[in-house]
C-alpha cells in the first residue's frame, strides 16, 4: 500500500514537472520567436544608401550608410545630418556642412527635393564652397525617385556662389559634376567623363567619382580606359586598380549594351576593376549593361543600378 502511494506520488510529481517543462519551453520559444521577428522587422526597415564625405585631399568620397526606410523627407533629413563636419565616424573622412547651419525645411514633390538652409551653409573657404553643394546634391540623388535637388538659403534659391563666382541652375542634378577637374585648352573637341577612382583608408576601399572635362578627339570608352590606367592622380591618395599594361583589343555598342574585350585584366582585383570601369561608363554614356571579355571569354557583366 505504501509502495503504491509512493509510486502514485512520484507519478504525479513527474507529471507536474513535465507539464511545467512543456509550458516553459513553449513560452521560451514564443519569446524567442518574437525576438527573431522583431530582428527581421528591424532589418527590413533599413535601407542602404550613400553619402559623400571629404577626405584629406578635398575629394568627396562615397560612403555606405544605413537609413530607416521611411518616407523620402525623413531619409533626406538623416542624410543631411550625416554631412555636418561633426560627423567623424569614418577614419580620414569628415562631413562638410558647417556645424552652425540649420535645416529650415525639406520638401519632396515631382521627383525634386527642395531643402532650405540657414545662411551658415556657405561659411566655408573658397575651395570648399562648391564641394558643399556637390556633397548635398549627390548624397540626396542616391535616394530612390530623386532626380533633382533645389537648395535654398533662408527661402531664396541658391543660384550663385560668391566666393568662387560661379552660377548654379535652380534644378541641381548629376549635370552639376562632382570632384571636378579641367584639362581644357580650347573649345574644340570638349568632352565630359566621370571616372571612378579608389581611396584607401585603414585597409578599406572607398570609391571616388571624378568629373573630368578635357579636349580629346577620342571616344569616351577610350578616354575612360586611358585615364584610369594613367598616372593622372599619382600625386594624391586616389588610385586605380586598372593595370597600365591593360589595353582594349576591341569594343562595340549594341543599343544600350557595351562589350569590351581586353588583352588582360587584374584577376586579384577583378571586382574593383570592373566596378570602377562600369560605373565610369554608366555615368558618362547612355549604357545600361557592360560585358567584360578577356580574349573573347566573358569574365564579368555589370548592370546599371
Amino acid at each position: 500500500m505504501l509502495r503504491k502511494k509512493a509510486l502514485k506520488r512520484i507519478y504525479l510529481t513527474t507529471l507536474v514537472l513535465f507539464i511545467m517543462l512543456i509550458t516553459f519551453t513553449f513560452d521560451y520559444l514564443q519569446e524567442d520567436s518574437k525576438d527573431t521577428l522583431q530582428e527581421v522587422e528591424f532589418v527590413s526597415n533599413l535601407n542602404t544608401s550613400h553619402i559623400y564625405l571629404l577626405n584629406e585631399d578635398n575629394f568627396l568620397v562615397c560612403v555606405d550608410i544605413l537609413l530607416d526606410k521611411s518616407d523620402t523627407v525623413n531619409m533626406a533629413y538623416e542624410i543631411i545630418n550625416n554631412l555636418f563636419v561633426s560627423n567623424k565616424k569614418y577614419s580620414n573622412l569628415k562631413g562638410i556642412i558647417p556645424s552652425n547651419t540649420k535645416i529650415n525645411s525639406i520638401d519632396f514633390r515631382d521627383n525634386t527635393i527642395t531643402i532650405d538652409f540657414s545662411n551658415d551653409l556657405l561659411k566655408v573657404n573658397k575651395d570648399l564652397e562648391e564641394k558643399v553643394v556637390e556633397s548635398i546634391v549627390y548624397s540626396l540623388l542616391e535616394l530612390e525617385g530623386v532626380l533633382n535637388v533645389v537648395i535654398k538659403i533662408d527661402g531664396a534659391n541658391l543660384t550663385y556662389l560668391e566666393k568662387s563666382e560661379k552660377n548654379l541652375p535652380i534644378l541641381l542634378n548629376e549635370s552639376l559634376g562632382i570632384n571636378k577637374t579641367y584639362d581644357i585648352t580650347s573649345l574644340k573637341d570638349t568632352k565630359k567623363v566621370v571616372l571612378y577612382y579608389v581611396f584607401t583608408s585603414y585597409d578599406k576601399d572607398y570609391y571616388v567619382p571624378v568629373t573630368k572635362y578635357l579636349n580629346s578627339s577620342q571616344d569616351k570608352v577610350k578616354i575612360i580606359i586611358d585615364s584610369l590606367k594613367g598616372n593622372y592622380f599619382s600625386s594624391t591618395t586616389l588610385s586605380s586598380y586598372l593595370n597600365q599594361k591593360t589595353d582594349i583589343k576591341d569594343y562595340y555598342l549594341d543599343e544600350d549594351i557595351l562589350t569590351i574585350t581586353f588583352n588582360s585584366l587584374n584577376q586579384e582585383n577583378l571586382e574593383s576593376v570592373t566596378y570602377t570601369l562600369a560605373s565610369s561608363i554608366f555615368d558618362s554614356m547612355d549604357v545600361n549593361k557592360v560585358i567584360f571579355e578577356v580574349d573573347s571569354n566573358i569574365v564579368a557583366v555589370k548592370l546599371r543600378n
